[in-house]
């Protein structure tokens, strides 16, 4: 539950069991507590004054540095993370994400247009990593001529270990981070005053007298980036692979397009692309009968909770796009709840 090659794989029928046998389990090797319960990960979402963000979402590995950057949003804890937040929301609105709606219904028939049905396609590639990308370039501004540049930065800022990412990681975020102060200044000084782009709106911003910082800026801008590229090109990737591998299902989907949004939903549950997110106690707690020790790291595993037969009953493990209610834990839960959901289930749609 440490190693990427775990959730490559199947880790489903493991969740099943420890669900059934140690849904609070402890990792020896590497030393943090896996919840797998629906409850208990919402428990752990709900109190962030006795699970914290501000030392890391992942569990420590003492042979990277360990990647925090503080006072960013996602790992701030109250009351820091509540003002961050605040501002953010005030620009990163419904009406925000409506104004991509027709910029992303044209550049996604453009890249199917693209495709020559003889040939085939390289679907992950060719759709459902740049799309994503280019979404959030036009939501922060960046201008069109960028789009290759930009494209190179944001596959190198979630390809760590992936080979064919020429691009250094840590080389990617400098450039990046240099390349949005840019941006900043550009609104800071008056250069660009009519536009209506996202971080245009958050540069304006002011709630209760304050404002947003250079630094909260470029941290959000990064925090944009990186877990609003990765985890949608990983459900519009896994999404199409689910449908194509339950064929009823598509053609369900194909016969009833006013299905769309809770098939969007039940392949956010479904495929999970956010595998887990950490938290590490900030006291002793208990949880089913285990005592979690202060400073110990406690990880959400989201595509356990989310085929949890207690809450999703005995089709928890089958895809049904009619599924109602839905209540995934995708989009996590509480304080930390994601910022970009919307934008998110626009772009699967």
């Amino acid at each position: 539950m440490h190693s990427p090659d775990f959730y490559a794989g199947d880790p489903y029928p493991a969740y099943r069991e420890l669900r059934a046998t140690d849904p609070v389990t402890w990792n020896a090797e590497h030393e943090f507590w896996a919840l797998l319960k629906y409850e208990d990960i919402r428990f752990v979402s709900a109190n962030p004054a006795l699970f914290s963000s501000a030392k890391g979402i992942t569990v420590p590995d003492p042979a990277i540095e360990n990647p925090v950057l503080d006072g960013s949003l996602i790992f701030s804890d109250p009351p820091r993370h509540r003002q961050l937040r605040k501002l953010i929301n005030s620009g990163f609105t419904r009406r925000q994400v409506a104004i991509l709606e027709p910029k992303l219904r044209a550049f996604a028939r453009s890249a199917l247009d693209a495709i020559d049905p003889a040939a085939g396609t390289e679907f992950a590639e060719q759709i459902a990593a740049p799309l994503p990308t280019r979404m959030i370039a036009e939501l922060l501004g960046a201008p069109d001529k960028d789009w290759e540049q930009f494209r190179t930065w944001s596959d190198a800022t979630v390809g760590m270990d992936d080979p064919d990412v020429e691009l250094d990681t840590f080389t990617a975020m400098g450039e990046l981070f240099q390349y949005f102060q840019e941006l900043i200044a550009l609104r800071r000084n008056g250069v660009l005053t009519d536009s209506d782009d996202l971080l245009s709106v958050l540069v304006a911003a002011e709630v209760d007298g304050v404002r947003l910082e250079d630094q909260d800026l470029l941290q959000f801008c990064l925090l944009l980036l990186v877990a609003g590229n990765e985890t949608t090109r990983n459900l519009i990737a896994l999404g199409m692979l689910a449908l194509i591998e339950r064929p009823d299902q598509f053609q369900l989907l194909r016969e009833h397009p006013e299905l769309m949004p809770s098939a969007v939903e039940e392949l956010l549950r479904f495929t999970s692309p956010v595998a887990n997110m950490s938290r590490c106690a900030t006291r002793d707690v208990e949880i089913r009968g285990r005592t979690i020790q202060a400073g110990q790291y406690v990880t959400m595993l989201y595509g356990s909770a989310n085929r949890d037969e207690e809450v999703f009953g005995p089709t928890s493990e089958e895809l049904d796009i009619t599924r109602n209610p839905n209540p995934h834990l995708t989009f996590g839960c509480g304080e930390h709840s994601c910022v970009g959901a919307q934008l998110a289930r626009l772009e699967a749609r």
